[in-house]
């Protein structure tokens, strides 16, 4: 196996030993006046939950104007996961003169697609069974959200959105120019969701978790199905070693 093809193993505990990095609580000086003015409000007692709401006071404590705009538009990228089946999908109908290749995008759009439903299935049943309140209802008046949505907060979906593609695209390409800038963009929409107080760390990890299994499922079924045509399997592939009973 390629050696970049390790890092497929670590993207989760890379993302966890990112939440806990910003754990410890501190004062900043940029602290916006809501949040001056409920410094009393009692912490939460049992540890999960205190983890939770640390992290969130942390980041929300070192907020600046300019990183607010930034982590808002890292935020709303997560929109540019479902464009991958997509693109694999017209770079086949483009490459007609090669039907090698055009099989192979189509093949490479099938899964990442077949991925993408799967996951968003997982995460909007996960969220209704759970029916978790987001961080700024469960503490009002003292966590704020910059980008305020309707929706249950557990697990997180622009996360797992962003998890399922760059790991389909990982699996597919696995070179470490498509791995790092893939997880790069994944662990910084991971990360821009507590930034701006719409999802706890517990809803992040496992919004990538369910990204990252549903893009391994999703990639061994592919090599499942197509065992008989080895042509469609995308360049030096990661063979997932998990059988299916058809």
């Amino acid at each position: 196996m390629n050696p970049t093809t390790h890092l497929l193993k670590y993207p989760i505990l890379l993302l966890a030993l990112l939440l806990t990095s910003f754990s410890v609580q501190g004062q900043s000086p940029y602290a916006s006046p809501v949040v001056a003015a409920n410094a009393d409000t009692v912490a939460p007692t049992d540890s999960a939950t205190t983890f939770d709401y640390r992290v969130l006071k942390s980041l929300q404590d070192s907020r600046t104007p300019g990183w607010d705009r930034h982590w808002v538009m890292v935020s709303n990228t997560f929109v540019l996961a479902p464009l991958f089946p997509a693109g694999f999908a017209l770079g086949g109908a483009a490459t007609q003169n090669d039907p090698l290749v055009r099989n192979q995008l189509y093949a490479d759009a099938m899964e990442s697609v077949g991925a993408y439903m799967l996951c968003m299935g997982v995460t909007m049943g996960m969220k209704a069974l759970v029916g978790r309140p987001r961080p700024w209802v469960a503490y009002e008046g003292d966590l704020v959200c910059l980008q305020p949505v309707r929706s249950t907060s557990f697990p997180s979906g622009h996360t797992s959105s962003a998890f399922v593609a760059a790991t389909s695209l990982s699996l597919m390409y696995p070179r470490w120019y498509v791995i790092a800038p893939a997880y790069l963009w994944a662990g910084a929409v991971a990360f821009s969701r507590m930034y701006v107080g719409a999802h706890f760390p517990t809803d992040v990890l496992a919004g990538a978790a369910i990204g990252t299994g549903c893009a391994f499922l999703a990639h061994a079924v592919r090599v499942r199905l197509c065992k008989d045509h080895p042509e469609l399997y995308p360049p030096d592939a990661v063979l997932v070693p998990l059988s299916f009973q058809f």
